[in-house]
């Protein structure tokens, strides 16, 4: 490393802030602020879903942990410890920060995002699981925070890092926000064509059915299960589990990784049973968080998801993959699972039915979809590569190795 750079702890660097503890009973579904509890910091990113909760008033005290745009956020609990840490955006804003959630801002002479990228490196992870407490829920205190030591040189050379990574996140989170509108809009099409029938032709007539009310005459309502294969995936036993892939290895997927933007674990492929995702599988979550829908995936999958497999030209892939995540199916899969801590809702997919139209529609439809869904798969395509592009460079940058001194970059 070179002599320019020096060590610094986070304390050194950066003002530390821990959140109120605010009483779960008063918050709110909607308010001024959102609240960011552990809840919400996730790898990489802040879910709110259903995880939000917001608070009306703001006093001295919460005046204090009022959160700001480009705020390092760091959940102190749980299984996730040491990954769920975030950085807050624009739209998260307004919030206020709970307790058991620590923020991190660069003090002068220190670059927040570099300090961003410092805190989401492996160096950080691998520090946290050294100095954690607890077993069942594992936690970190802010001094523990505060006391992690890292390697900086100068801000301008700070400033020129963190543009590189940063340069990448801007093209990853382009991606993501065109994924989501074209994902908006093929559900849009699909709700218009088959749930409305704004396409159908009102004079053919239409016929009451006791489900769905009003059909089309020359459509037909049909069980789902007679058209799609639920294939279930395959548990090799956390033992087998690598958090670095070996020889041999594959991705393994289980439902925890679908709400995340990494997938953390790899298992040896004669595990997998053949059970094994491509990009244009659909999968659907029916164990834990039910009614998840993905498509882009790789690698095997485990027994709390479901490949979907279309058994006939009678329906195509986009007609289903808009199918399992309308408001309809997902209402019959949450209305059919069962358990408190843990969902089931394997049971469901018994329950599910539709409307089925003529083959011209359908095939209509297959040609749209299609092009969506295929813009959709190259952007996560590109995604894959840029997030294992910006994962190699960070600790090459992070630590020295890569000499940025000679490096270009707009700031501005």
């Amino acid at each position: 490393m070179s002599l320019e750079w020096n060590s610094y702890t986070i304390g050194e660097s950066c003002e530390l802030i821990t959140g109120f503890p605010f009483k779960s009973k008063y918050y709110l579904d909607e308010g001024l602020f959102k609240v960011v509890r552990g809840d919400n910091v996730k790898e990489g990113f802040i879910k709110w879903d259903d995880k939000k909760r917001c608070w009306n008033e703001l006093n001295d005290k919460l005046k204090k942990v009022i959160l700001k745009e480009e705020d390092i956020v760091i959940g102190m609990d749980g299984s996730k410890l040491g990954k769920n840490r975030a950085t807050i955006s624009k739209k998260d804003l307004p919030a206020l920060l709970a307790q058991r959630v620590a923020c991190v801002r660069a003090k002068e002479g220190f670059d927040q995002n570099y300090i961003k990228y410092v805190i989401l490196s492996n160096y950080f992870k691998s520090y946290v699981d050294k100095v954690k407490t607890g077993t069942s829920i594992p936690h970190i205190s802010l001094g523990q925070i505060s006391e992690f030591t890292f390697e900086a040189p100068d801000y301008k050379k700070q400033k020129t890092i963190s543009s590189i990574l940063s340069t990448i996140d801007k093209k990853i989170t382009v991606n993501q926000e065109i994924n989501k509108n074209l994902d908006n809009l093929l559900m849009s099409i699909f709700n218009s064509w088959f749930i409305n029938f704004e396409v159908y032709d009102k004079s053919n007539g239409m016929k009451f059915d006791e489900t769905f009310g009003d059909v089309p005459r020359l459509w037909s309502v049909e069980m789902l299960e007679d058209y799609v294969d639920f294939v279930t995936g395959v548990e090799p036993g956390s033992k087998n589990y690598h958090e670095k892939p070996e020889i041999n290895d594959i991705p393994f997927i289980r439902v925890g990784d679908l709400g995340s933007r990494i997938n953390t674990v790899f298992i040896d492929k004669l595990l997998s049973k053949n059970k094994i995702l491509s990009p244009d599988d659909i999968i659907l979550s029916l164990d834990a968080t039910v009614g998840i829908v993905k498509m882009g995936l790789n690698g095997a999958y485990s027994t709390g998801m479901r490949k979907l497999l279309i058994k006939n030209d009678d329906i195509n892939k986009p007609f289903l993959y808009c199918l399992v995540k309308s408001k309809r199916i997902q209402r019959i899969i949450e209305t059919f699972a069962t358990g408190t801590t843990i969902l089931h809702a394997g049971k469901s997919i018994k329950h599910m039915n539709f409307v089925l139209s003529d083959e011209q529609t359908m095939n209509q439809f297959g040609k749209i979809g299609n092009l969506i869904l295929s813009i959709i798969l190259a952007n996560l395509k590109e995604i894959n590569k840029l997030t294992k592009l910006r994962d190699t460079l960070l600790p090459k940058l992070m630590s020295g190795e890569i000499d940025v001194s000679k490096i270009n970059c707009d700031l501005e």
